[in-house]
């Protein structure tokens, strides 16, 4: 099991996860789900075999470039319609205090 990120990490992430304290295999990760999201049609094998050296099993791989890709259609969505966060959440909020 992997450990929770700190809100300090978390932080660096977003900065830049290249300079944050986290360890190599979350990083490899991280640098791999860039790539998916920016240019996935370049992903080659070498990339796979790379993550797999962090001891990732295809079923992980799978589902990093899973989410990467339900992130990047759901925000493409929401650019689309011009649905910010707060809305949303304003909205989730709303549905469930209407739902019990």
């Amino acid at each position: 099991m992997r450990a929770q990120l700190t809100d300090g990490q978390i932080a660096q992430i977003v900065t830049d996860f290249h300079k944050a304290d986290i360890d190599e295999t979350t990083k490899a990760i991280l640098e791999f789900a860039v790539k998916v999201t920016e240019a996935a049609s370049t992903v080659t094998p070498a990339d796979l075999e790379h993550l797999r050296s962090y001891g990732l099993t295809d079923e992980a791989l799978f589902a990093i470039v899973e989410v990467v890709g339900f992130f990047s259609y759901i925000n493409r969505i929401a650019d689309a319609f011009g649905v910010e966060l707060d809305d949303f959440l304003e909205l989730r909020r709303d549905f469930n205090e209407s739902n019990g």
